[in-house]
């Protein structure tokens, strides 16, 4: 039931559970969009997006990409250069079965060249119905200068930015700068900082760092501020996600080359 958001360094794949009266509204890419169970939502990296509604308790099956990998992927179908998914969302059944299959197989946790296999199905069905290579462009009808907020933020994301600041630097007043950037993201200024700080202490966990090393390296006060920040965004302490991490088998797909 938890409303959260998210920004992405990967691009992923998130196959919504729940029962068939479920239904959620969800801010992204400049729009709301309307989800509900057995549909499909579709991320970038360098994008956010936050859940706004949510009618009853559901759950999600979720597949992280590096960049780098999907790229990989796409270029294995011929298509070069950026990769870009066309659409947020979908109820595709290809697609839809696709992923159930890898998540049944990931339920099963006994067989690992089953579940490389599905997941490089899944991979290549979801770039041949909505992979391309044209890059995105920004929302339609979003300010301009909101890519230059975003630079901005992701450039300095551990130091103090303060709206009047990033306001001053694009010219526009701060009431401006907020209404627009939450259109445009789907979140205020001050929170999309907030996300790539937690992203950023995620990462450093995940490389082995300690919870007090993390925190000083994504920006936070402390290590306190840290866990009750990271607890509040996905719902457990670093330290109990950098213990999963570290008892789960990991699965590396290696995709061929592109001939």
């Amino acid at each position: 039931m938890r409303h959260w958001a998210m920004h992405h360094d990967t691009f992923t794949a998130s196959l919504v559970a729940g029962t068939p009266s479920m239904n959620a509204t969800w801010s992204y890419r400049g729009r709301k969009q309307h989800v509900s169970a057995g549909q499909m939502q579709l991320m970038e990296p360098g994008e956010a997006h936050a859940t706004t509604s949510v009618s009853e308790p559901a759950s999600f099956f979720v597949i992280w990409w590096h960049p780098d990998v999907l790229t990989r992927a796409a270029e294995s179908l011929g298509v070069r250069g950026a990769v870009h998914l066309k659409v947020a969302q979908t109820d595709h059944p290809l697609l839809r079965a696709s992923f159930r299959g890898l998540f049944s197989a990931v339920q099963q946790a006994d067989d690992s060249a089953l579940i490389e296999q599905r997941l490089f199905d899944s991979t290549l069905q979801l770039l041949e119905l909505y992979g391309e290579r044209r890059p995105p462009s920004r929302p339609p009808g979003t300010h301009p200068a909101m890519s230059r907020v975003r630079a901005r933020l992701h450039d300095e994301f551990t130091e103090t930015l303060s709206l009047e600041r990033l306001a001053d630097e694009v010219g526009l007043s701060k009431y401006h700068v907020a209404r627009c950037f939450k259109e445009a993201t789907g979140v205020a200024p001050h929170q999309y900082q907030k996300l790539l700080r937690l992203q950023s202490a995620r990462r450093h966990i995940e490389r082995g760092l300690c919870v007090r090393e993390a925190a000083a390296a994504a920006g936070f006060a402390d290590e306190a501020h840290l866990s009750r920040s990271f607890r509040d965004w996905l719902g457990v302490s670093p330290g109990t996600w950098r213990k999963a991490r570290a008892s789960k088998a990991t699965f590396i797909q290696t995709l061929p080359p592109a001939e």
